[in-house]
């Protein structure tokens, strides 16, 4: 929160926003569409994406909410987790970032969360993380391939 806030006053940060919400694609019309809900501090962000749009998309939309996010989420500082699986896991976004919403499971709707990562999913290691659990959504990734691209 503090990066979001520390960073709206920053003429350089609204450009980088600008470029990274540029690269997102058009929303769905007439509330078609996945909803997709990220939780971002204390704050939940929506959105409407395509089942075919990708994940890098998602993260160009974070982006726009704060420009440092995809940095800190693509070199594990931080994590993506799905909130919509269990049990919860962080989603390997640098292998996944041209998966469609629906492989990763997140159509008709996603619930994402960005938490600080874990020191093993730092050092690119699953640690005590369970691969079992449900996949979600027809045409989903189990959530082992999910994990590791």
């Amino acid at each position: 929160k503090a990066i979001q806030l520390s960073a709206n006053s920053s003429e350089t940060e609204a450009i980088k926003r600008a470029d990274f919400m540029s690269k997102c694609p058009s929303e769905p019309t007439g509330g078609s569409g996945a909803l997709m809900q990220v939780v971002i501090a204390d704050e939940t962000v929506r959105r409407r994406f395509d089942g075919d749009d990708v994940l890098q998309d998602v993260l160009n939309w974070i982006g726009g909410h704060g420009s440092i996010i995809p940095e800190k989420i693509l070199s594990r500082e931080w994590c993506l987790i799905d909130l919509n699986r269990y049990p919860l896991a962080p989603i390997d976004c640098a292998k996944n970032t041209n998966k469609t919403l629906q492989y990763i499971g997140c159509w008709p709707s996603g619930k994402l969360e960005i938490r600080p990562s874990s020191e093993d999913w730092k050092l690119g290691e699953r640690g005590d993380i369970e691969i079992m659990g449900s996949s979600r959504g027809l045409g989903s990734a189990p959530k082992d391939v999910l994990m590791h691209g």
